[in-house]
Protein backbone atom coordinates (compact mmCIF):
# COMPACT_ATOMS: atom_id res chain seq x y z
CA UNK A 1 0.00 0.00 0.00
CA UNK A 2 1.27 3.32 -0.94
CA UNK A 3 1.96 5.91 1.42
CA UNK A 4 -0.85 8.06 0.12
CA UNK A 5 -3.13 5.42 0.19
CA UNK A 6 -5.45 4.99 3.54
CA UNK A 7 -6.99 0.99 3.73
CA UNK A 8 -10.53 2.28 2.68
CA UNK A 9 -9.28 3.79 -0.62
CA UNK A 10 -6.77 1.97 -1.65
CA UNK A 11 -6.47 0.95 -5.80
CA UNK A 12 -8.29 -2.24 -6.09
CA UNK A 13 -6.14 -5.27 -7.23
CA UNK A 14 -6.10 -6.41 -10.63
CA UNK A 15 -7.29 -9.85 -10.78
CA UNK A 16 -7.40 -12.00 -13.46
CA UNK A 17 -6.86 -9.90 -17.09
CA UNK A 18 -10.62 -9.79 -18.63
CA UNK A 19 -10.43 -8.48 -22.77
CA UNK A 20 -13.99 -8.19 -23.05
CA UNK A 21 -16.02 -8.95 -26.20
CA UNK A 22 -12.62 -9.84 -27.59
CA UNK A 23 -13.54 -7.02 -30.81
CA UNK A 24 -10.54 -4.63 -29.74
CA UNK A 25 -7.33 -6.95 -29.16
CA UNK A 26 -5.72 -7.30 -26.02
CA UNK A 27 -2.91 -4.78 -27.25
CA UNK A 28 -4.85 -2.67 -27.50
CA UNK A 29 -6.31 -2.80 -24.05
CA UNK A 30 -3.05 -3.91 -22.58
CA UNK A 31 -1.38 -0.79 -23.68
CA UNK A 32 -3.05 1.38 -21.01
CA UNK A 33 -1.57 -0.98 -18.26
CA UNK A 34 1.70 0.45 -18.57
CA UNK A 35 0.73 4.17 -18.99
CA UNK A 36 2.80 6.44 -17.47
CA UNK A 37 -0.42 8.38 -16.01
CA UNK A 38 -2.47 6.14 -13.39
CA UNK A 39 -4.21 6.87 -10.47
CA UNK A 40 -1.60 6.15 -7.92
CA UNK A 41 0.44 8.56 -10.13
CA UNK A 42 -1.98 11.57 -9.72
CA UNK A 43 -2.43 10.79 -5.63
CA UNK A 44 1.23 11.18 -5.52
CA UNK A 45 1.41 14.21 -7.91
CA UNK A 46 -1.56 15.95 -5.40
CA UNK A 47 1.02 15.15 -2.33
CA UNK A 48 3.82 16.38 -3.64
CA UNK A 49 2.08 19.48 -4.64
CA UNK A 50 1.08 19.79 -0.75
CA UNK A 51 -2.83 18.81 -1.36
CA UNK A 52 -4.33 15.93 0.84
CA UNK A 53 -4.26 12.66 -1.44
CA UNK A 54 -6.65 10.41 0.57
CA UNK A 55 -9.66 13.63 0.64
CA UNK A 56 -8.30 15.44 -2.35
CA UNK A 57 -10.90 18.05 -4.29
CA UNK A 58 -11.57 17.83 -7.59
CA UNK A 59 -9.75 20.98 -8.54
CA UNK A 60 -6.54 18.99 -6.48
CA UNK A 61 -6.85 16.42 -9.21
CA UNK A 62 -7.20 18.51 -12.20
CA UNK A 63 -3.32 19.37 -13.13
CA UNK A 64 -2.65 15.94 -12.99
CA UNK A 65 -5.44 13.87 -13.99
CA UNK A 66 -6.28 15.11 -17.30
CA UNK A 67 -4.33 12.80 -19.81
CA UNK A 68 -5.79 13.57 -23.39
CA UNK A 69 -3.63 15.95 -25.48
CA UNK A 70 -4.22 19.68 -24.47
CA UNK A 71 -5.51 18.90 -21.15
CA UNK A 72 -8.11 21.11 -19.59
CA UNK A 73 -8.25 23.96 -22.17
CA UNK A 74 -8.67 20.81 -24.64
CA UNK A 75 -11.30 19.49 -22.70
CA UNK A 76 -13.17 22.70 -22.67
CA UNK A 77 -12.93 23.35 -26.59
CA UNK A 78 -14.32 20.17 -27.33
CA UNK A 79 -17.16 20.58 -24.83
CA UNK A 80 -17.83 23.63 -26.55
CA UNK A 81 -17.50 22.54 -29.58
CA UNK A 82 -20.48 19.70 -28.58
CA UNK A 83 -22.55 21.81 -26.95
CA UNK A 84 -22.70 20.56 -23.78
CA UNK A 85 -24.95 22.11 -21.62
CA UNK A 86 -26.63 21.88 -17.78
CA UNK A 87 -28.93 18.96 -17.59
CA UNK A 88 -27.63 16.98 -20.52
CA UNK A 89 -26.72 13.40 -20.26
CA UNK A 90 -22.87 13.11 -21.75
CA UNK A 91 -21.03 9.88 -22.80
CA UNK A 92 -17.46 9.76 -22.50
CA UNK A 93 -15.97 7.32 -25.07
CA UNK A 94 -12.78 5.67 -23.88
CA UNK A 95 -12.93 8.06 -21.01
CA UNK A 96 -9.65 6.58 -19.14
CA UNK A 97 -9.16 7.17 -15.80
CA UNK A 98 -11.89 9.75 -15.79
CA UNK A 99 -10.09 13.31 -15.68
CA UNK A 100 -12.44 15.24 -18.80
CA UNK A 101 -15.55 13.22 -17.68
CA UNK A 102 -14.72 14.65 -13.82
CA UNK A 103 -13.92 17.94 -15.02
CA UNK A 104 -17.34 18.25 -17.19
CA UNK A 105 -19.45 17.38 -14.16
CA UNK A 106 -17.69 19.85 -12.14
CA UNK A 107 -18.07 22.61 -14.53
CA UNK A 108 -21.69 21.92 -15.62
CA UNK A 109 -23.12 21.02 -12.00
CA UNK A 110 -26.52 19.38 -13.80
CA UNK A 111 -25.12 17.17 -16.37
CA UNK A 112 -24.66 13.19 -15.63
CA UNK A 113 -21.41 11.94 -17.29
CA UNK A 114 -21.37 8.12 -18.32
CA UNK A 115 -17.57 7.48 -18.85
CA UNK A 116 -17.00 4.43 -21.03
CA UNK A 117 -13.56 2.14 -21.14
CA UNK A 118 -12.67 -0.95 -22.08
CA UNK A 119 -9.10 -1.49 -20.07
CA UNK A 120 -10.36 -2.58 -16.33
CA UNK A 121 -7.79 -0.95 -14.85
CA UNK A 122 -8.76 2.06 -16.00
CA UNK A 123 -12.04 2.21 -15.21
CA UNK A 124 -11.22 1.17 -11.45
CA UNK A 125 -9.28 3.92 -11.22
CA UNK A 126 -11.72 6.18 -12.79
CA UNK A 127 -13.87 4.93 -10.04
CA UNK A 128 -11.40 5.39 -7.20
CA UNK A 129 -11.02 9.24 -8.31
CA UNK A 130 -14.37 9.46 -8.47
CA UNK A 131 -14.89 8.58 -5.16
CA UNK A 132 -12.28 10.46 -3.45
CA UNK A 133 -13.19 13.81 -5.17
CA UNK A 134 -17.22 12.90 -4.31
CA UNK A 135 -18.35 12.81 -8.18
CA UNK A 136 -19.07 8.91 -7.84
CA UNK A 137 -22.90 9.90 -8.08
CA UNK A 138 -22.97 12.06 -11.12
CA UNK A 139 -20.14 10.52 -13.25
CA UNK A 140 -20.81 6.75 -13.37
CA UNK A 141 -17.90 4.08 -15.42
CA UNK A 142 -18.93 1.36 -17.49
CA UNK A 143 -16.46 -0.99 -18.89
CA UNK A 144 -17.25 -1.14 -22.46
CA UNK A 145 -15.91 -1.92 -26.19
CA UNK A 146 -16.69 1.65 -27.97
CA UNK A 147 -17.84 -0.73 -31.31
CA UNK A 148 -20.29 -1.68 -29.43
CA UNK A 149 -21.92 1.07 -26.84
CA UNK A 150 -24.01 -0.42 -24.23
CA UNK A 151 -26.26 2.57 -23.80
CA UNK A 152 -30.16 3.20 -24.26
CA UNK A 153 -31.27 3.44 -28.01
CA UNK A 154 -31.69 7.81 -28.55
CA UNK A 155 -30.59 8.60 -24.93
CA UNK A 156 -27.56 10.26 -24.47
CA UNK A 157 -27.39 14.12 -25.50
CA UNK A 158 -24.00 14.33 -26.40
CA UNK A 159 -20.80 12.35 -27.18
CA UNK A 160 -17.15 13.22 -26.72
CA UNK A 161 -14.16 11.15 -27.16
CA UNK A 162 -10.35 12.31 -26.82
CA UNK A 163 -7.15 10.05 -28.60
CA UNK A 164 -9.15 7.03 -28.56
CA UNK A 165 -10.12 6.01 -32.15
CA UNK A 166 -6.45 5.70 -33.13
CA UNK A 167 -6.45 2.35 -31.20
CA UNK A 168 -9.96 1.01 -32.58
CA UNK A 169 -9.90 -0.88 -36.08
CA UNK A 170 -13.49 -0.48 -37.14
CA UNK A 171 -13.98 2.83 -36.69
CA UNK A 172 -17.38 2.57 -38.66
CA UNK A 173 -18.67 0.60 -36.26
CA UNK A 174 -17.86 3.30 -32.98
CA UNK A 175 -19.85 5.70 -34.99
CA UNK A 176 -22.82 4.05 -35.81
CA UNK A 177 -22.82 2.39 -32.39
CA UNK A 178 -22.64 6.09 -30.88
CA UNK A 179 -25.13 7.58 -33.51
CA UNK A 180 -27.70 4.89 -32.23
CA UNK A 181 -26.89 6.33 -28.65
CA UNK A 182 -27.52 9.80 -29.05
CA UNK A 183 -30.45 11.79 -29.71
CA UNK A 184 -31.69 13.26 -32.46
CA UNK A 185 -29.68 16.22 -33.24
CA UNK A 186 -27.37 15.67 -30.35
CA UNK A 187 -23.84 15.48 -31.14
CA UNK A 188 -20.66 13.40 -31.22
CA UNK A 189 -17.28 15.75 -30.71
CA UNK A 190 -13.92 13.78 -30.82
CA UNK A 191 -10.29 14.58 -31.43
CA UNK A 192 -7.89 12.04 -32.78
CA UNK A 193 -4.89 11.29 -34.56
CA UNK A 194 -4.79 11.75 -38.25
CA UNK A 195 -3.29 10.51 -41.50
CA UNK A 196 -1.09 12.80 -43.57
CA UNK A 197 -0.12 12.67 -46.75
CA UNK A 198 3.48 11.87 -46.37
CA UNK A 199 2.48 8.99 -44.26
CA UNK A 200 4.28 5.60 -45.48
CA UNK A 201 2.79 2.24 -44.97
CA UNK A 202 6.07 1.16 -43.20
CA UNK A 203 5.40 4.24 -40.70
CA UNK A 204 1.44 2.91 -40.47
CA UNK A 205 3.26 -0.38 -39.12
CA UNK A 206 5.34 0.94 -37.02
CA UNK A 207 2.63 2.67 -35.29
CA UNK A 208 0.29 -0.15 -35.24
CA UNK A 209 2.94 -2.65 -34.00
CA UNK A 210 5.74 -0.46 -32.04
CA UNK A 211 3.84 -0.29 -28.45
CA UNK A 212 1.42 2.14 -29.24
CA UNK A 213 -1.12 0.45 -31.25
CA UNK A 214 -2.38 3.03 -33.46
CA UNK A 215 -4.56 1.09 -36.18
CA UNK A 216 -6.16 2.03 -39.20
CA UNK A 217 -5.50 5.96 -39.39
CA UNK A 218 -7.68 7.86 -41.30
CA UNK A 219 -7.04 11.35 -43.32
CA UNK A 220 -9.11 14.12 -42.12
CA UNK A 221 -11.09 13.29 -45.54
CA UNK A 222 -11.63 9.76 -45.49
CA UNK A 223 -13.30 10.32 -41.63
CA UNK A 224 -15.63 13.09 -43.40
CA UNK A 225 -16.48 9.98 -45.59
CA UNK A 226 -17.48 7.89 -42.97
CA UNK A 227 -19.00 10.22 -40.64
CA UNK A 228 -21.46 10.36 -43.74
CA UNK A 229 -21.51 6.62 -43.89
CA UNK A 230 -22.64 5.99 -40.49
CA UNK A 231 -25.33 8.37 -40.50
CA UNK A 232 -24.27 11.89 -39.30
CA UNK A 233 -23.74 15.00 -40.50
CA UNK A 234 -20.85 16.43 -40.30
CA UNK A 235 -20.51 19.67 -38.05
CA UNK A 236 -16.74 21.25 -38.45
CA UNK A 237 -13.32 19.61 -38.94
CA UNK A 238 -10.69 21.75 -37.49
CA UNK A 239 -7.16 20.92 -37.62
CA UNK A 240 -5.06 20.62 -34.22
CA UNK A 241 -1.63 19.65 -36.44
CA UNK A 242 0.20 22.60 -35.05
CA UNK A 243 -0.98 22.93 -31.85
CA UNK A 244 -0.59 19.32 -30.99
CA UNK A 245 3.49 19.55 -32.10
CA UNK A 246 4.52 21.34 -29.25
CA UNK A 247 1.82 19.82 -26.53
CA UNK A 248 3.27 16.37 -27.71
CA UNK A 249 6.97 17.41 -27.17
CA UNK A 250 6.55 18.55 -23.60
CA UNK A 251 4.17 15.48 -22.99
CA UNK A 252 7.25 13.10 -24.23
CA UNK A 253 9.75 14.65 -21.75
CA UNK A 254 6.73 14.90 -19.20
CA UNK A 255 6.53 10.81 -19.61
CA UNK A 256 10.32 10.55 -19.11
CA UNK A 257 10.21 12.13 -15.96
CA UNK A 258 7.87 10.05 -14.92
CA UNK A 259 10.01 6.72 -15.42
CA UNK A 260 10.86 5.62 -11.83
CA UNK A 261 6.92 6.47 -11.11
CA UNK A 262 5.64 4.65 -13.96
CA UNK A 263 7.90 1.21 -12.85
CA UNK A 264 6.56 1.45 -9.08
CA UNK A 265 3.61 1.14 -10.00
CA UNK A 266 3.36 -1.35 -13.65
CA UNK A 267 7.16 -2.92 -12.92
CA UNK A 268 8.92 -4.79 -15.09
CA UNK A 269 10.58 -2.44 -18.61
CA UNK A 270 7.09 -1.33 -18.51
CA UNK A 271 7.90 2.32 -19.09
CA UNK A 272 10.52 1.75 -21.35
CA UNK A 273 8.33 -0.36 -23.73
CA UNK A 274 5.86 2.52 -23.50
CA UNK A 275 8.29 5.36 -24.30
CA UNK A 276 10.00 3.06 -27.52
CA UNK A 277 6.84 3.49 -28.96
CA UNK A 278 6.41 6.85 -27.98
CA UNK A 279 9.11 8.45 -29.55
CA UNK A 280 8.32 6.93 -32.62
CA UNK A 281 4.74 8.41 -33.19
CA UNK A 282 5.80 11.78 -31.68
CA UNK A 283 8.71 12.06 -34.19
CA UNK A 284 6.05 11.36 -37.15
CA UNK A 285 4.04 14.12 -35.95
CA UNK A 286 7.15 16.11 -35.58
CA UNK A 287 8.08 15.59 -39.23
CA UNK A 288 4.26 16.56 -40.90
CA UNK A 289 3.35 12.83 -41.15
CA UNK A 290 0.57 12.56 -38.49
CA UNK A 291 -1.61 15.26 -37.33
CA UNK A 292 -4.35 16.15 -35.21
CA UNK A 293 -8.28 17.16 -36.01
CA UNK A 294 -11.63 17.69 -33.80
CA UNK A 295 -14.62 16.46 -35.67
CA UNK A 296 -18.28 17.54 -34.61
CA UNK A 297 -21.06 15.56 -36.20
CA UNK A 298 -24.19 15.59 -35.59
CA UNK A 299 -27.57 13.14 -35.35
CA UNK A 300 -30.17 14.38 -37.99
CA UNK A 301 -33.17 14.98 -36.59
CA UNK A 302 -35.79 12.01 -37.49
Amino acid sequence: MGAHQSPADQRPGTGPRDTGTGVVSGAEVDLYDRHPINAEQVLAAVAAAGGDPQRPGAADLRPHDQDHYGGVEAVLALAAAAGIADGQTIADICAGIGGPARLIAERWPGVRVVALDLNEGRCRDARWLNRLVGLDGRVSVVRADAQRVPLSASGIDVAISQEAMLHIPDKLAVMRSVLAALKPGGRFAFTDLVAAPALTESERQAIATGGMQMVNIQSTAQYRKMSVAAGFEVVQVDDLSADWVGILTERMEMYRSLRQATLDVHGGDAHDRYMAGYEVFVGLVRAGHLGGARIVLRRPLD
